[in-house]
């Protein structure tokens, strides 16, 4: 099907080139030689096998088919009348599928070479330059249509690439899940339930030479249960906590994050700027991660601390700033508890925020308070329109526009000039204003389209106005006329395309007509055709305005269709863009919190249980039963980690590459040290 597009259009020109010189010519009898014959259908067969290309090398398809053209010149001018269609078509190519420094220069290229063929084409200097000009304005507009398609699929490619990114997070989100928990429940294992059978058996081996050991043992194994089973609770409940949904806002996500770290044991305190509140998408993302992180750590480094937490947003720099600041242990206990305790964690909490914040082109600053005991973590997110890279700064009112606003703006304006250069050139100074001013308004028809359809509607009184004053002549005034409906039309198609929806914008068509109808009635009258003291005026003037209401309305109401349907059509594209987005997103993740959820019911039914039953048998003074129970402990939680450290597809490339990185990650970093103890 690609093949059949890439070559239909191509050759529908060939043919219709060719039916009309030398087709036509034949059919009249009028002579054509032989050499001639020979080079139109060579031609033929070259440029269609340049556009045949078109997609995969515009550039050479473009310059094969401007060398075509300037060998043609030996020919009649009608051998290669349809074949300029065939240039345009390849500079529309080379604008969608080429970088636009590129485009440029072939466009500005094939303009030389256009006015070179022009002068050779024709006689008159005010023909070649009219013709030069025209090609300039055609060339304008059809690479500002190319640039405007290339702005759309790149817009597509980009949304296909975030779709193909979530769909890989979606299909290991379950595994990577598996991978963070079993670094956490390392860390349990390895630090407390395996000291406590180390212990327990050292204590039962000397038991007769130093029995003061198995008292030590026993408080040991006491306290270290005690603080494992804790450890596990907290981890549990981190596992089962939900933040907010991506859309809610920043505040309500780090208000509902907050509540669930206070019922762990923390006291945070939340302060969100007005200007914060309702943040939304990657900032909003990259602040409640660093907040969270920044939580988490606090939890497990100074359990009933109080955590302040300030969100900012300054408007000069357009960036948000994010501080979260715990005051170390609760009352002030010196290590807060902590001190000679390996804490549950892998280092990479730091380095995570770090990331987050460097992904958006902040910075983040991690360390011990400078003001009083404590972990202070800062950082610096450039706001949703802050600079993600290097911008051009233009100016407010032309923010957003682009090369096909110039174009069609452009196009407008000199349609009147181009009319008048040949048989009026002096009036060309005179057309200049009023068409400028006519067509400027086109610039922000994306942005603003009911303003634009007024503005325009509004500048059409230049013709009348400007020939009732005896400033332009019939003709400049005609011309101008013309060129405020193709005007109005574009005005139109903006108002279906970027206004709304359909039903809210048909509107447009009457108050467009009826612009158009009282216009042309007072162009009419300026003229002297329709003389309202006279009977036979008025009745000519409803006629005329009958005819010119008849003649601009289909084609605006076909324009106005048009830009509903291309307006219809891009929303639905991307409506369902967002929609498989936000399904996988959320698909992902449904399996992380699934395989949360999954593995603290094993925690709680068979982890928590040894490591309750080690307490237990400690407090009853059975050290042996406390080496058993521990014993069953770590066995259960060294099975678990064997379950959650297996790959579930054999090959998974991408998973072990991700459990590879971590394994990396995890080696490189360095763990917040411990709180020091505060002097009393």
């Amino acid at each position: 099907m690609e093949r059949i597009r890439n070559w239909l259009l191509p050759v529908l020109l060939a043919v219709q080139q060719l039916a009309y010189w030398p087709g036509r010519t034949l059919r009249e009898d009028d002579p054509v030689g032989p050499g001639q014959l020979m080079a139109a259908l060579a031609a033929a067969v070259v440029i269609t096998a340049a556009l045949g290309v078109r997609r995969r090398r515009p550039v050479a398809a473009a310059l094969t088919v401007e060398a075509v053209l300037l060998a043609c010149l030996p020919l009649p001018e009608d051998a290669t009348l349809l074949h300029a269609l065939s240039l345009l078509v390849a500079l529309y190519s080379v604008a969608v599928r080429s970088p636009g420094r590129t485009a440029a220069v072939v466009a500005t290229g094939l303009a030389l070479c256009e006015a070179g063929r022009s002068a050779v084409l024709f006689d008159s200097a005010t023909e070649a330059v009219g013709e030069g000009a025209v090609n300039c304005v055609l060339f304008l507009v059809v690479a500002g249509l190319g640039r405007s398609r290339r702005r759309w699929l790149a817009g597509r490619r980009s949304a296909a690439r975030e779709l193909a990114r979530a769909e890989s997070e979606r299909a290991r989100a379950a595994v990577t899940e598996r991978e963070r928990l079993a670094r956490e429940l390392h860390d349990v294992s390895a630090h407390h339930l395996t000291s406590v059978v180390v212990t327990a058996d050292a204590a039962l081996r000397l038991g007769d030479r130093k029995p003061e050991l198995a008292a030590q043992a026993l408080e040991f194994a006491a306290d270290t249960g005690r603080e494992t089973a804790a450890a596990l609770h907290r981890l549990v409940a981190l596992m089962r906590t939900a933040a907010a949904d991506d859309e809610s806002a920043l505040e309500d996500r780090v208000t509902e994050l907050a509540a669930g770290f206070a019922r762990l044991g923390l006291r945070p305190a939340v302060t969100v700027a007005p200007e914060a509140a309702r943040l939304t998408g990657p900032v909003a993302e990259a602040a409640f991660g660093i907040v969270r992180e920044a939580l988490t750590n606090a939890l497990r480094y100074a359990p009933g601390a109080t955590v302040r937490i300030h969100i900012l947003s300054k408007a000069p720099e357009d960036t948000v700033h994010v501080t979260v600041e715990d005051d170390g242990a609760a009352g002030g206990t010196p290590g807060g508890g902590l001190a000679g305790r390996q804490p549950l964690g892998s280092g990479r909490g730091t380095a995570g925020m770090r990331e987050r914040a460097g992904a958006l082109g902040g910075s983040l600053v991690a360390g011990a308070r400078q003001d009083g005991p404590g972990w202070s973590v800062r950082a610096r997110l450039p706001g949703a329109t802050g600079a993600l890279g290097h911008r051009t700064v233009r100016h407010r009112a032309l923010r957003g526009l682009d090369l096909s606003d110039g174009a069609v703006a452009v196009a407008v304006a000199t349609l009147p000039v181009f009319a008048v250069l040949i048989d009026e050139p002096t009036a060309v100074a005179l057309a200049c204003g009023p068409a400028v001013a006519h067509a400027l308004p086109l610039l922000w028809r994306r942005r603003a389209p009911w303003a634009v359809l007024c503005a325009v509607l509004g500048t059409a009184w230049f013709a009348p106005l400007g020939l009732a004053f005896g400033l332009l002549s019939p003709d400049v005034a005609l011309c101008l006329a013309a060129a405020g409906g193709i005007a109005e039309c574009v005005a139109v198609y903006a108002v279906g395309a970027f206004a709304g929806p359909a039903g809210a914008t048909w509107p447009a068509l009457g108050v467009a007509a009826t612009g158009l109808c009282l216009s042309t009635l007072a162009l009419a009258s300026a003229d002297g055709i329709a003389d309202l003291e006279k009977g036979g005026g008025f009745g000519l003037m409803i006629f005329l305005v009958a005819i010119v209401g008849g003649v601009f309305l289909l084609p605006m109401a076909a324009l106005w269709g048009l830009g509903a349907g291309v307006r219809t059509r891009r929303e639905r594209v991307r409506a369902w863009e967002d929609h498989a987005l936000t399904a996988t997103v959320w698909s992902a993740v449904a399996e992380a919190h699934e395989e949360r959820r999954r593995i603290a019911v094993e925690l709680r039914g068979e982890v928590l249980r040894h490591a309750d039953a080690v307490v237990a048998r400690a407090e009853a003074g059975d050290l042996s039963g406390v080496a058993d129970a521990a014993r069953a402990g770590l066995s259960a939680m060294r099975d678990l980690l064997a379950a959650l450290r297996e790959v579930t597809a054999p090959g998974d490339v991408a998973a072990a590459a991700v459990a590879a990185d971590d394994a990396a990650a995890d080696d490189a970093d360095e763990p917040r040290p411990l709180p020091q103890p505060v002097a009393p």
